[in-house]
C-alpha cells in the first residue's frame, strides 16, 4: 500500500473515531447533568474510547470506506462519514421533563461536534498566524469531519437525532420511529451513493463549515 494512502487513512480512521467517541460521551454526561444515571451505570460516562466503541459502526464500516476510497486530507468524501458509535442508554424517566431530556441528551454530540469544530479553527487560525501552516490540514480535516457528522445528525431519519425530534414534535409515531430505525443504516448508505442526494449533503457540509472557516480568518488576522 502506498505510504501515503496508509497515513491519509489512519489520520481520517483516528480523526473519525476520535469524534465518534467524544460524541457519545458528551450525550452521557448530558444525560447525568439532567439526573439519568444510566449511562454512568452502564460505564459510559468515561473519556476511555473503548466503551463506545461499536464493532461495525466505528471500526469495520470506517475502516473500508477509508481504504477502498483513499481519500486525500484536502477531499473529503462522504461515504467515508458514515460512521457511529455505540448507542447511549438513557432512561427518559429519570429526567425531569422527560422529552426535552430526550432532546437534549441526543443532540449534546452535536453540540460536542460543534465545540470541536470551533476549538479546530481557533487552533488553525494560530498555526496560521504563527507562520506554521503544517498542522492546518489536520485541524481541517476535524472541521470537515464534524460539520459531516452534524449535517447528519439533522437528518429527519430515525434513529438520528433529527428524527427524533420529528418524533417529538408529533410527526412520527414511536411505532413508526422504531420500524424506520431498524433500516435507516441500509437506507443512508444507499442515499448517500446517489449522486444527487450526495451533492446536495456536501453542499450542507459546506455551508456548515463556513463559521469555522470565518472563524480561522479571523484568528490567523
Amino acid at each position: 500500500m502506498d505510504p501515503l494512502v496508509l497515513r491519509n487513512g489512519l489520520i481520517y480512521f483516528i480523526i473519525l473515531a476520535a469524534s465518534l467517541c467524544l460524541r457519545a460521551f458528551a450525550q452521557a454526561w448530558m444525560a447525568n447533568r439532567l439526573g439519568d444515571r444510566t449511562p454512568a451505570m452502564e460505564g459510559r460516562l468515561t473519556l476511555n474510547p473503548v466503551p463506545h466503541v461499536d464493532l461495525l459502526g466505528t471500526i469495520v464500516l470506517p475502516l473500508i470506506s477509508i481504504f477502498y476510497l483513499q481519500p486525500a486530507l484536502d477531499r473529503a468524501s462522504l461515504r467515508f462519514f458514515l460512521g457511529w458509535a455505540a448507542p447511549v442508554p438513557i432512561n427518559p424517566h429519570n429526567f425531569k421533563n422527560p422529552r426535552t431530556g430526550v432532546l437534549l441528551t441526543q443532540f449534546a454530540g452535536t453540540g460536542f461536534s460543534i465545540l470541536l469544530s470551533f476549538v479546530a479553527a481557533v487552533a488553525a487560525g494560530l498555526c496560521l498566524r504563527l507562520h506554521n501552516p503544517d498542522p492546518v490540514e489536520i485541524f481541517g480535516v476535524i472541521i470537515i469531519i464534524n460539520c459531516s457528522l452534524m449535517v447528519f445528525d439533522c437528518l429527519p431519519l430515525p434513529p438520528l437525532p433529527g428524527g427524533v425530534l420529528l418524533r417529538h414534535l408529533g410527526f412520527m409515531s414511536e411505532e413508526t420511529f422504531v420500524h424506520i430505525a431498524r433500516w435507516s443504516g441500509l437506507v443512508m448508505l444507499i442515499l448517500i451513493n446517489v449522486p444527487a442526494v450526495a451533492k446536495v449533503i456536501s453542499f450542507l457540509v459546506g455551508v456548515a463549515t463556513i463559521p469555522f472557516s470565518i472563524v480561522m480568518q479571523l484568528v490567523a488576522l
